[in-house]
């Protein structure tokens, strides 16, 4: 795909765009009820403002980082779009449906982790389209990145499609068999105070079933019933009420009721002091839940808050960690001539 200069129409100035440093240049969507911040760094999320129902005042509940340079030293992933393949690969090996064995680069300890040492959160993609309601990002990863087979090309498109909705549609398509598993890795805290818990929100997650992990956080064979266990979220519940009774904490995949392919809400995650609250909706099989730990005080937002423990919660949604290695899981294959294609939309109040 074309990398060619972006017109002036695309690469305008905004109040919203930092005047100093090289941090690329914010793409700003908005209503009069939520305001997006994207960077094409990472197709990256920065900053969800949600305007109060009383107010002209905003909140900002996605976790975000003062600068470029922030963002790409961290390894948390940050509200970027991660790719080729989000969350862990065992081994970074699989053997494709041929037979062919395949390996990739390994960036946490022996495991392949949302696409490797430099996954699709450190590029910096190509703003294809811009408007003040949808900005289409544009990536395209070459035959061997990473391990990968095949040139690859993938489009990010956020767009608010309501005044408090927005959607992000992902493709991709690839010239050889490939697995793919695309997400957004948004940090939620609806209270709109970095320096506070998230764990105090309340969860809900539309699956029966989840997958316990080993000490590389890899999923073990088989799912497991959620019924009398810490993950059981299907009614309502704290998550700070549940931790003790998780017995591996939150860094899970659920598997998710509803036809994998259908649009359906997934998830609801809301705050009781505040009164905000978001509805998840997506396409895929499985939801990643993750309740941060690898935020620390030299990681500050962009009014400086230090970030901490908790102070974030990841809804990720999926298709199963590890499939490629899993037959009976979901299948992540994309064959050449086919397109992938996954929607995740978030509804605020």
């Amino acid at each position: 795909m074309s990398n060619s200069p972006q017109s002036s129409k695309v690469a305008r100035p905004s109040s919203d765009t930092p005047k100093e440093g090289t941090d690329a240049p914010r793409h700003v969507l908005r209503t009069d009820q939520i305001r997006v911040s994207l960077s094409a760094v990472g197709a990256r999320m920065c900053g969800l403002y949600l305007r109060d129902a009383s107010s002209e005042n905003e909140t900002n509940i996605a976790v975000g980082l003062e600068s470029d340079e922030a963002y790409l030293a961290q390894d948390s992933y940050i509200g970027a779009v991660c790719g080729r393949y989000a969350n862990r690969i065992a081994n970074s090996r699989y053997t494709d449906p041929s037979g062919k064995d395949v390996i990739l680069s390994s960036n946490e300890g022996p495991t392949h982790l949302h696409g490797g040492q430099i996954g699709f959160d450190k590029k910096t993609w190509t703003v294809k389209d811009a408007s003040d309601t949808k900005v289409c990002f544009e990536l395209t990863s070459a035959d061997g990145d990473q391990g990968y087979p095949g040139t690859f090309t993938a489009t990010a498109t956020y767009s608010v499609i309501a005044p408090n909705r927005l959607r992000l549609e992902i493709t991709a398509t690839c010239d050889q068999p490939c697995p793919v598993n695309m997400t957004s890795h948004a940090y939620w805290n609806l209270s709109g105070a970095f320096d506070k818990t998230a764990a105090d929100h309340v969860l809900q997650i539309n699956a029966d079933a989840w997958l316990p992990i080993d000490d590389h956080l890899i999923p073990l064979p088989g799912t497991r019933d959620v019924a009398g266990t810490g993950y059981d979220f299907r009614s309502a519940a704290r998550v700070s009420d549940m931790l003790p009774h998780a017995s591996q904490g939150f860094d899970h995949n659920f598997c998710l009721t509803g036809d994998r392919g259908t649009l359906r809400q997934i998830a609801t995650l809301s705050d009781s002091d505040s009164g905000r609250s978001m509805k998840l909706f997506s396409t895929e099989a499985g939801l990643q839940f993750y309740l941060c730990q690898h935020f620390t005080a030299d990681m500050k937002t962009e009014d400086g808050v230090s970030l901490h423990k908790s102070a974030g919660i990841a809804l990720e949604p999926q298709t199963w960690p590890d499939s490629p290695n899993h037959p009976d899981f979901p299948s992540p294959w994309l064959k050449p001539g086919v397109t992938y294609r996954h929607v995740i939309e978030w509804e605020f109040s």
